[in-house]
């Protein structure tokens, strides 16, 4: 029993110090000062203040939801004509299978979207909606807030911002206002009203929490300038409005970016003052014009930027035999600095500017050639409808996951590769083979020297040695880097 005491005494001094380190503690905590708190006045006239507020974006939702319209469409899909395709049996192996004469070969595919009336021309509205929504459809239903229903009419469209125009015939049809999206800011309160999951009139409260947004579609060569609003829209909102607190339409909602299908917090609109350029274009002519400079581009690296000591501009990957670039003497690896007195300072801005230039006008560019700084004049001409055919020059892409074009004096002088052979590797799939290749990834600006052990020195050497490979098995190429250093790497094609 005594054995244990100094044990017990050791026990009820530290109890002793814990219980006064907490009772000091508490005196410290109590001398805060208190956290201000309202009085029952007070608390009433700041319920009532939000309560005003609430009754204000409620007023400015009712405003506006009689322009705003649920667009319902339908498209008439046709099966294939072989006898032994079955639909059914493909998601449903267990149906009993239907003959050829039994199976129909006609479905009708419901779909909805949104839109909303912004001008009237007699007893004709005008609504702005999407391409995704209206174009290629069958049959196009609009319905309003009233309840009425119109057949509407396709009056254009543009796949390249996803906007279509759309009309339908009534009397007394309520007319959105269009607002300024140049002016819109970050961080503002705005509306998004549509028919989420066909849900019609549903309105939703965000704010803007961005502009300028891009590369969500550019693959597909899309203009693109989004607002982001935290806003939500949902499978249905596509082509219904943005609104500010004016009651003022300053985007056509385009997209959601989520993981799961449905809204996470992020939604694109497309400015309305790109969304009302493309219209008035659409009514005018039935299309939409764009000017022509006949070039493949991209931003300029980084490195080469230091190297050359620019803070803007962008590369010449490739120039169209014959079209306004090559005419006016751009060559492939040129550096474009100006275009039409404007600096290039993004790429994507800079495709902008040259989409709205007039067609036939003739305008001044500036570029770096190696270490001269040329001037030049370039006549435009109107863009062709597929741009999709003008690519990078490339060997196949997505087997190696890269591109590649001829090592021109131009490009090995900023490349610092004179004397160098090979083919410049111009882009590169972030995904793909090359970027993971071993022991080190292939970047743009490399050169590509060998493939499995054959000298290229040109495009059509490398497609030659690609073509005599064996792609079933991993590729070994010689690979200068932008440095200088040469390392042999392993490529494994995709299949």
């Amino acid at each position: 029993m005594f054995g244990n005491r100094p044990s017990a005494l050791v026990a009820l001094l530290m109890g002793v110090v814990v219980g006064l380190g907490i009772s000091v503690s508490l005196d410290w905590v109590q001398s805060l000062p208190a956290a201000p708190k309202l009085n029952e006045e007070e608390v009433n006239k700041e319920l009532d203040a939000l309560e005003r507020q609430s009754q204000a974006l409620a007023a400015l939702a009712a405003r506006v939801k009689p322009s705003v319209v649920t667009v319902y469409t339908m498209k008439v899909v046709r099966m294939s004509e072989h006898p032994d395709f079955d639909p059914f049996r493909f998601f449903f192996p267990d149906a009993p299978r239907w003959s050829p004469r039994e199976m129909p070969r006609e479905f009708r595919q419901p779909g909805q979207g949104s839109g909303v009336i912004v001008r009237t021309e007699g007893r004709t509205g005008i609504i702005l909606t999407n391409y995704h929504v209206a174009s290629g459809q069958d049959e196009l239903k609009v319905k309003l807030s009233d309840g009425r229903e119109f057949d509407a009419k396709l009056r254009g469209s543009d796949p390249k911002t996803d906007i279509a125009v759309i009309e339908i015939a009534g009397s007394n049809l309520p007319v959105a206002k269009l607002g300024n999206s140049e002016v819109v800011q970050p961080g503002e309160m705005c509306l998004a009203i549509g028919s989420p999951f066909g849900l019609e009139q549903t309105v939703t409260v965000g704010h803007i929490s961005a502009k300028g947004r891009r590369g969500f579609r550019a693959r597909e060569g899309a203009y693109e300038n989004y607002i982001q609003t935290d806003a939500a829209i949902n499978p249905g909102n596509s082509g219904g409005p943005l609104i500010n607190l004016k009651g003022e339409v300053i985007g056509i909602n385009t997209m959601i970016v989520t993981r799961s299908g449905v809204f996470a917090g992020v939604g694109l609109s497309i400015p309305i003052n790109m969304a009302k350029a493309v219209m008035d274009e659409l009514l005018e002519k039935g299309k939409v014009t764009r000017a022509w400079l006949g070039i493949v581009f991209s931003p300029l690296d980084p490195e080469v930027a230091a190297a050359l000591k620019l803070d803007h501009g962008v590369q010449v990957n490739q120039v169209v035999p014959g079209d306004p670039a090559d005419k006016a003497g751009i060559r492939e690896g040129d550096i474009l600095l100006e275009f039409d007195g404007q600096r290039i300072a993004d790429g994507e801005k800079f495709r902008e500017i040259v989409a709205k230039a007039k067609v036939g006008a003739t305008v001044p560019v500036k570029v770096l050639r190696g270490k001269q700084t040329l001037s030049l004049k370039v006549t435009l001409t109107e863009q062709p409808e597929d741009t999709a055919m003008v690519r990078p020059r490339g060997a196949l892409n997505r087997t190696l996951g890269l591109t590649v074009q001829d090592l021109t004096p131009e490009l090995a002088e900023q490349l610092d590769a004179k004397g160098e052979r090979g083919v410049v590797v111009t882009q590169v799939d972030a995904t793909g083979p090359a970027a993971t290749a071993r022991p080190t990834a292939i970047e743009e600006g490399d050169l590509i020297q060998e493939v499995a052990q054959q000298p290229v020195e040109s495009v059509a050497a490398f497609n030659k040695a690609l073509a005599g490979a064996d792609l079933s098995k991993s590729l070994l190429l010689l690979v200068r880097k932008r440095d200088g250093s040469k390392h042999f790497v392993v490529v494994k094609p995709r299949k």
